[in-house]
């Protein structure tokens, strides 16, 4: 017979386990106590306390909820249902109705697209009260930089100037709502004065950009943009 860890066979195990079951036996509850007791109709009704059922069934209690749309950067846009409770957020549920929307063209999708959402939309509430969490906009210091200077053309010894090309060697400065939200202009700005046109059609051909995406832009640099995070996290 094979040997075990420690020199123990599988029989030493099945003998030793057979005694400690025994012995608890012996110093514990006879398992004939858990016999059928016919003089007990209801088992929940003899119950000694049962304040245990009220914390689970209010576990999931809430006072409002609200929908919302995630889009990291895997860029599904699942819809959310957020739950709040005493002004928190609790939990995160989904929605399985996806198979009612219809786009422009009246297309619509499948049931099978329910349940839409993945881990990070379910924990979405944990980030939202982490203590990582940026409470206020950062702005790369390479990148403000470069905005001040009029968003020069990203030459490479402009890249390495403002450290497009080692932007994790780059320090963030803290900003405040009113400056970020101008720098965010200045850079939609400057998208569409060198994307728009045929100027910016010619850039995005250098870029490797097929000519199916060029001409859904329409001629415009600026027809969808995707903030990060929604914390005005510049660069």
């Amino acid at each position: 017979m094979a040997e075990q860890n420690n020199g123990w066979t599988r029989r030493d195990f099945l003998t030793t386990g057979g005694a400690v079951v025994g012995a608890g036996t012996l110093l514990g509850w006879p398992l004939h106590s858990l016999a059928f007791r016919p003089d007990i109709v209801n088992p929940l009704a003899h119950y000694p306390a049962r304040d245990w059922e009220k914390i689970y069934r209010d576990q999931y209690r809430y006072d409002s909820m609200f929908d919302w749309v995630c889009s990291p950067n895997d860029t599904h846009a699942c819809r959310v249902l957020a739950y709040v409770r005493n002004g928190i957020l609790t939990r995160m549920g989904t929605q399985y109705n996806y198979q009612n929307y219809s786009d422009l063209y009246g297309n619509k999708a499948s049931p099978n697209w329910n349940p839409r959402q993945c881990a990070k939309g379910y924990t979405f509430h944990r980030i939202v009260y982490g203590p990582y969490r940026l409470k206020h906009p950062i702005v790369r210091k390479g990148w403000k930089e470069w905005a001040d200077d009029g968003f020069p053309e990203l030459t490479p010894e402009n890249k390495s100037k403002y450290k497009f090309d080692s932007r994790g060697s780059d320090v963030h400065l803290k900003i405040d709502w009113a400056s970020v939200l101008k720098y965010i202009a200045k850079g939609y700005v400057a998208i569409a004065k060198r994307y728009s046109g045929e100027e910016g059609a010619k850039r995005l051909r250098a870029q490797g950009y097929p000519e199916e995406m060029i001409a859904e832009t329409g001629g415009a640099g600026t027809r969808t943009f995707k903030m990060r995070g929604g914390m005005g996290l510049l660069g």
